[in-house]
């Protein structure tokens, strides 16, 4: 992979987003379309969520004579610890990683580099940074009762390998509710800033604007579409412009509303740039596709009330 490109195929974006939603004053879950309600985050004390994360990324790189394909698939289960709840319902949560199965494949040479946490005693050394991260604690968060993140700490070598604090951003841990009620059909939206690193080590801010659209309620499950829109301009900026188009997220969430959860987002990216270089003309090709699904059964660690 040529320095110039942002995109390292050995660090995804393991940390992935996870939801969890309670409907206040939820009669009827299929009730009418034109019923508005509000609604809330719920979590309690001692549970331990887990949800089943499949990231897969895809990178085709061509410039003059050199063309290399990268393919990165992962398979993790996250977890988040609620350890503490206030009485306005602001969550204090430890976010984990339990186990994780990953592999990578380059055109160049044919190279592929697997790693099972389950089984593998020794990862390699493409894995050794994720490895270190397996079961313990990687981030405390804080969220309040309508999802937005008010207090974000990792471990400082965590921050610097895996950046986790700019992937929780650009992921979407919660959906940020408004303070309305909120119907089928009904959009709100929510600014908030993309971390873009420069290759001098500084980091560049970029604006973008968050549409989020209530679709349906069926089954007890009410299903989000989102969408993100760059406001910030970028000009002739042809990097940070690559970078912003790979972290631009555009999907699906399905909350089971009983149960106060996501139980499924959904993303898919592809994004094409010609003439990277401004000496080789080049172009690079990424696509990423994100799935997470809710695990209902608890670990037996998880205190009940």
């Amino acid at each position: 992979m040529m320095s110039h490109f942002p995109i390292s195929f050995k660090k995804l974006p393991y940390v992935c987003i996870a939801i969890a939603v309670l409907m206040a004053g939820y009669a009827n879950a299929d009730g009418d379309d034109s019923e508005k309600h509000v609604f809330r985050y719920n979590f309690r004390p001692g549970d331990v969520l887990q949800w089943e994360v499949t990231a897969q990324v895809e990178q085709l790189t061509t410039q003059g004579t050199y063309r290399e394909n990268v393919i990165t698939v992962s398979v993790s289960t996250k977890t988040w610890n609620v350890l503490d709840v206030d009485t306005d319902g602001t969550a204090l949560l430890e976010y984990g990683i339990r186990d994780i199965e990953m592999r990578s494949l380059s055109s160049q040479g044919k190279v592929e580099h697997k790693y099972n946490s389950k089984t593998d005693e020794k990862p390699p050394v493409e894995y050794l940074d994720m490895a270190e991260l397996i079961g313990v604690p990687i981030a405390h968060l804080t969220i309040n009762a309508q999802g937005e993140v008010t207090d974000r700490s990792q471990k400082a070598k965590i921050a610097a390998t895996m950046q986790f604090g700019e992937t929780a951003e650009e992921n979407r841990i919660t959906i940020p509710f408004p303070e309305h009620a909120i119907g089928v059909g009904d959009a709100w939206d929510y600014s908030r800033e993309i971390m873009i690193p420069q290759p001098n080590g500084t980091v560049k801010k970029v604006s973008v604007r968050e549409r989020y659209t209530l679709e349906k309620i069926q089954n007890g499950i009410a299903t989000f579409d989102f969408k993100t829109v760059p406001i910030t301009p970028i000009y002739d900026d042809k990097e940070t412009d690559w970078a912003l188009r790979t972290k631009i997220r555009n999907g699906k969430i399905q909350f089971d509303i009983q149960e106060g959860r996501s139980i499924s987002q959904e993303y898919n990216v592809k994004k094409t740039a010609l003439n990277l270089d401004s000496l080789v003309r080049g172009s690079a090709t990424y696509q990423s596709r994100f799935i997470e699904k809710y695990l209902r059964e608890q670990p037996e660690l998880a205190s009940r009330e």
